[in-house]
């Protein structure tokens, strides 16, 4: 590397000028594909490289123009009345605010539902806009494939959205989650917990759960081992639930997305009294009353950022060949609902109701 090639001796080589020049080396997407290659053959040629202090004080400049920072999209396949009704959404969206503003960034929404899908509108739209960087979130249709082509940007996964693109991703670390929770549940005196959630979302996490419950199962003697419930969907039939608690007596229950106080009035169980419960995810209404895991949501979003302006630093466009994950660890709350539990208290067992599918 010669320090003495300047950005103006690339521009000559080149053909273009030194803003072009600048723009090609960041793969800016209002510079055309064949002029980038052009400029990175001429600065590789005279062997340049910019000076990372005169990067820094470029982009401390440009943000100082925009006294709103560069804007980060946030991409979205919902309405905005839909997901923004959703406490975790809104976890997410404070992290992703709060940090992109302390980088000098902010974060502007962009949704395909508004257009009806239409991605190659949408991808001009931000191309139009000089937007570098996106973050995937707030989808639904995730069994559905995505024609939105992020090729000529900068691209990081919010937890498992748009997860049909393979991209770096920024999520909960379910695994350690589910351990800790069986772990602090076991600190209070449980001896029997039991992990239940819907098999769709166990799948969303690639299986982090049911992995790390049966992990935890099998290294307890055959006395304090008590499997997992995964459930078809958000209901649980009564009859299948009264027959799993009959069969395996669990002291407490870590419960993902399901009503589960319907459940055990139904077998006339009461929490605590007779059994503990914890949220291995909560809404805001549950996090206020019982015990469970904090995912630190807004500390995901804020990651997503980072990671995102890594990469921006980087000029890494596009779908990695090899996609990383970032995992953030969740905290655990103590709650009425999974008070000491004493050695004495008996294990539940369920009375008599009417067999009825219960659905959150």
């Amino acid at each position: 590397m010669d320090r003495s090639v300047t950005l103006q001796d690339v521009a000559k080589a080149a053909g273009v000028s030194g803003a072009t020049v600048s723009r090609a080396l960041r793969d800016d997407p209002r510079i055309s594909p064949p002029v980038i290659e052009r400029v990175k053959a001429a600065a590789a040629k005279l062997r340049y490289a910019p000076n990372p202090l005169v990067q820094a004080l470029m982009t401390q400049k440009r943000r100082k123009l925009d006294p709103h920072g560069e804007t980060l999209a946030l991409i979205t396949n919902v309405a905005d009345e839909a997901w923004k009704k959703k406490d975790v959404c809104l976890w997410y969206l404070k992290g992703l605010q709060r940090r992109a503003q302390q980088l000098g960034y902010q974060i502007e929404v962009f949704s395909l539902g508004p257009a009806k899908g239409d991605a190659e509108h949408l991808r001009r739209v931000l191309i139009t806009r000089g937007i570098r960087g996106l973050i995937l979130g707030f989808s639904e249709r995730d069994d559905q494939p995505t024609t939105l082509d992020v090729g000529d940007f900068c691209v990081v996964g919010l937890s498992t959205y748009f997860r049909q693109l393979p991209v770096d991703r920024v999520q909960l670390h379910g695994f350690f989650n589910v351990n800790l929770a069986f772990e602090k549940m076991r600190s209070l005196g449980y001896r029997r917990p039991a992990l239940i959630a819907p098999v769709r979302n166990n799948t969303i996490v690639g299986g982090q759960w049911s992995a790390a419950a049966l992990n935890e199962q099998w290294q307890r003697p055959p006395e304090e081992q008590c499997p997992p419930l995964m459930t078809e969907a958000d209901g649980v039939n009564m009859a299948e639930f009264r027959e799993w608690m009959e069969q395996h007596e669990p002291d407490a229950l870590l419960v993902y997305k399901i009503d589960i106080l319907e459940l055990l009035g139904r077998l006339r169980l009461k929490v605590p009294k007779d059994i503990g419960v914890a949220y291995l995810f909560g809404t805001e209404a549950e996090r206020k009353k019982m015990a469970g895991i904090d995912g630190n949501l807004d500390r995901v979003g804020a990651a997503a950022v980072d990671l995102l302006v890594q990469k921006m630093h980087m000029h890494d466009r596009g779908i990695p060949e090899h996609p990383r994950d970032v995992l953030i660890t969740g905290s655990w709350k103590d709650g009425p609902s999974l008070p000491v539990r004493s050695a004495q208290t008996p294990p539940a067992r369920p009375g008599k109701k009417s067999p009825k599918r219960v659905s959150r």
